[in-house]
């Protein structure tokens, strides 16, 4: 009997060296094994393609390096150290080396298959396995184009049906009533949408288990028990008041005037908030009912007559409440949100019935299509031949990885384990900055603490910092030991706390935080000043404009400072280049677009004129308002003539032409390309290509592809070799660069964008539901009464700020000599506060300086 390998499992901090410490162990399975092809029972999985192409390049590097004689100085550390631990000279190293080298180019195809993606992988097994039947599917990366045809197909298809027509009605009155937008498009793309994320995977299932019919039953039933609950309220206010006339007790007489407005509360039935309060319960049990220097003696002897009969009214209505209330909230959150989640079977059947029909599976469905097929078998046949295929496990960024992308895995590695290969995962639960697509950091934790009947694990950290010099590692080492102090949960605290790195690159390093006082208005142009003149001292120290990194929270700060940069002529290579819906000549062309598509659109006639007087493509001697009304309703051929009248664009030119051909009319009739847009026109010339490619030749169609694109599609800036970049913090996770700087580390640790989520119920309440979903409101936070909402939403927040916290650390350890932040002074909500937290623990924040620094800054040269 075999015994069951180790699996190996590395906490790796920022900078500890982690993928030279996959590829140190991924050559030593290699160069171990006397086959030179083993590298084919070796997986090796990463979470970005960018992670798995840079594995990839130093594999094949180092490979490349050990079978030349001469080992360069770089790659000398490591050839040593392996042929220490594996018992190998020197010669019989190089010669395994030259072998596997050859080996793999002359199978390339299947190192590269065996080292990719996690996504990829599962997309090789269902192509492979599971829609081997299907040759013509095709894989959709375009998720929101898909449901956005999905809704719109869903809402023709059900205009006709009365049962429908009256619950989608009724849903845009409640949107109305309450002052939100009553378009019931965008509720159902946000449910399409909602369909589609892991993280909803098993609440959606059970969901799709109930029929229309049952919903119906259940809004019902929903309905009678909360009135039923807000009448016994109502009787209990009214019992109340009652009393009061019958005893000629007079109401403001009662001290501060609780017991009064709670009864009204009841009577009013305004009791979703806890309408019972510490005082009047301390006035209650010390039967404290009126002022002592009150002067009404009668109507004191009446109260303290009476002073039992209120007591016992007071607990048989608080009995009522805590009896009912937790019911009762949770009925009234799900008849918030029924309406919506009833109508999940009918966009389940458009699902289907597109994808049958455009011959498509979507990518953001692979891990679900493997997980439900892997459900259905012990040991599924479609894993019996990769099971054979490897011997050896490689998971790198585990705290990224999904809960279906682990059971997907899981069985693999496993099974690998229990015949004597090899697993090692690799993870940092401080880096786990992707809950918004399933990735979840306990998942890791976990894997640590569980323990497993299978086989064992050896837990180890990777606690020296390559990367960073000295005063950045101790500056991270001390703000992330302090910001750890924020959590009551043992679990986060304890991944913050056990954080110390150890100091590689000693002596040297530089940590920059400035904090800015400036009104709301002039803030963002206040802190790209700053950040202009930081560039300019940076560049003053012999750093070139390549070895500095802007890093943001999102797309729309990292689009004002590449604008801003671009404008005042600094290179800038970016992911979050300039919008170019945001370009002037774009705008032309698309409001042009719409007027063409719908001539009666005068709304967009008006703003096409407007664009056009402003920026004097057009002239006129009469005022604005004038010149608009005199030509905003003329037929379209004459309304283009007019705005037209140097080189007139009409109808006959555009006629029978395709959307590009129309879009390159209309640059040239206004004159559109010069030097300075070259780039703007060119992306959004080959954004109509790409949509050529897939469609059909209609501006209509055009114009919905670009109302799902508008909001991402940037320019395309050409690849400067010295240039400023500019990313967002999701973007630079892996990378490094000599000078970091962080212009807006300000943002509120709890988000404002709002999520939703799931809360457990108990299924016999909920017609066989055992789990409805909420959004995540504020409004949750005053839900103090309720033990089930209230744990429910400081899970929430306690996920929120994690994730914040882990954004910040990824953030601060991606420089490797300085790390520049600026920040707000007044906003107290916010990572900035925690950060003038640690400066006061620290004793050296003063409320009247604004810079700090930690280490010695550069010189200029």
């Amino acid at each position: 009997m075999l015994i069951p390998s180790t699996l190996k499992i590395y906490n790796a901090s920022a900078g500890s060296g982690k993928t030279f410490f996959l590829v140190k162990n991924y050559l030593y399975v290699l160069l171990k094994s006397p086959y030179p092809d083993e590298f084919k029972r070796v997986l090796a999985l990463t979470f970005t393609k960018k992670a798995s192409e840079e594995m990839k390049k130093r594999i094949l590097q180092c490979f490349k390096e050990f079978s030349n004689k001469k080992v360069k100085e770089e790659y000398s550390s490591l050839f040593e150290n392996l042929t220490k631990d594996l018992r190998l000279s020197k010669h019989q190293l190089y010669e395994r080396s030259k072998k596997i080298l050859f080996s793999i180019l002359h199978d390339f195809s299947s190192f590269s298959q065996n080292t990719s993606t996690i996504d990829k992988f599962t997309y090789n097994i269902v192509r492979s396995f599971i829609l081997k039947k299907e040759k013509n599917l095709e894989l959709e990366m375009d998720t929101n184009r898909f449901l956005l045809n999905v809704v719109e197909n869903l809402l023709y298809r059900l205009k006709d049906s009365k049962k429908w027509s009256n619950i989608l009605v009724q849903f845009s009155l409640e949107k109305l009533k309450k002052g939100k937008n009553w378009d019931v498009r965008k509720e159902l793309f946000k449910i399409a949408n909602l369909m589609l994320k892991e993280n909803n995977f098993f609440p959606i299932k059970e969901i799709k288990s109930h029929s229309l019919e049952e919903f119906i039953q259940l809004k019902n039933s929903l309905i009678r028990r909360t009135q039923k609950f807000e009448k016994q309220c109502n009787i209990q206010g009214e019992k109340f008041f009652l009393f009061l006339r019958e005893t000629s007790i007079e109401k403001n007489l009662f001290l501060h005037s609780d017991l009064p407005r709670l009864f009204r509360k009841f009577q009013t039935k305004n009791i979703f908030f806890n309408p019972f309060n510490e005082r009047l319960e301390k006035h209650i049990q010390k039967r404290v009912f009126y002022s002592k220097n009150s002067r009404q003696k009668n109507q004191k002897i009446l109260i303290e007559r009476n002073q039992e009969n209120i007591i016992s009214l007071y607990e048989e209505t608080k009995s009522i409440y805590k009896k009912n209330i937790s019911c009762y909230l949770l009925d009234k959150i799900l008849l918030k949100n029924i309406n919506i989640l009833s109508i999940v079977h009918e966009i389940e059947k458009e699902f289907n019935f597109l994808k049958n029909e455009k011959k498509i599976f979507l990518n953001a469905e692979l891990n679900k299509i493997l997980y439900e097929r892997i459900l259905q078998e012990k040991f599924p046949m479609i894993y019996e031949k990769i099971g054979t295929e490897y011997k050896y496990y490689f998971i790198d960024e585990f705290q990224d990885i999904s809960f279906l992308q682990w059971s997907n895995i899981r069985i693999l590695v496993e099974n690998a384990l229990s015949e004597n290969g090899s697993a090692m995962i690799v993870g940092d639960p401080k880096q786990s900055i992707y809950r918004w697509r399933g990735g979840d950091a306990k998942q890791f934790i976990h894997l640590i603490n569980y323990k497993s009947f299978f086989y064992k694990k050896d837990f180890k950290s990777l606690d020296t910092n390559f990367r960073s010099y000295e005063e950045i590692v101790k500056f991270n080492n001390l703000f992330y030991q302090s910001i750890s102090k924020i959590f009551h949960s043992n679990t986060y605290r304890n991944i913050y706390q056990n954080s110390k790195q150890k100091i590689f690159k000693k002596n040297g390093g530089y940590v920059e935080i400035n904090f800015l006082k400036k009104k709301d208005k002039d803030y963002k142009e206040y802190i790209y000043f700053q950040v202009k003149n930081k560039i300019k001292k940076l560049l003053k120290q012999k750093y070139v404009l390549s070895d500095i990194a802007l890093l943001v929270r999102n797309n729309k700060e990292g689009h004002f400072l590449s604008e801003k940069l671009v404008e005042d002529g600094i290179n800038v290579n970016t992911s979050v280049s300039l919008l170019i819906k945001n370009h002037l000549e774009i705008q032309i062309i698309i409001n042009l677009l719409y007027v063409i598509a719908n001539p009666h659109c005068y709304q967009k006639r008006v703003s096409l004129i407007f664009l056009l007087l402003k920026h004097k493509f057009i002239r006129s001697k009469k005022n604005h308002h004038d010149f608009i009304m005199e030509i905003i309703f003329l037929p379209l051929d004459l309304f283009l003539t007019k705005i037209t009248s140097k080189n007139s664009l009409s109808l006959d030119k555009l006629y029978n032409k395709s959307i590009y051909n129309i879009a390159e009319e209309i640059i040239e009739v206004f004159g559109l390309l010069n030097k300075q847009n070259i780039a703007s026109i060119y992306s959004f010339l080959d954004l109509i290509y790409r949509f050529m490619r897939n469609s059909e030749n209609s501006i209509f169609d055009f114009l919905s592809y670009w109302e799902s694109k508008k909001e991402k599609e940037s320019i395309m800036i050409s690849d400067h070799k010295n240039a400023i970049r500019v990313m967002t913090i999701h973007k630079s996770k892996g990378l490094q660069f000599p000078v970091v700087l962080l212009p807006f580390t300000d943002w509120d640790f709890f988000s404002k964008k709002k999520e939703e989520g799931w809360i457990d119920v108990n299924p016999y309440l909920y017609n066989g539901l055992n789990t409805i979903y909420l959004k995540i409101e504020s409004y949750l936070q005053r839900i103090k009464h309720d033990k089930k909402i209230r744990n429910f939403y400081e899970s929430y927040l306690l996920n929120t700020a994690f994730e914040n916290i882990n954004l910040l650390y990824v953030a601060t350890t991606r420089s490797i000599e300085q790390l520049i932040l600026f920040s707000k002074l007044e906003n107290e909500k916010s990572v900035s506060f925690y950060i003038k937290n640690f400066l006061r623990e620290r004793k050296i924040w003063n409320e009247q300086k604004y810079k700090y620094c930690f280490g010695k800054e550069k010189k200029n040269s």
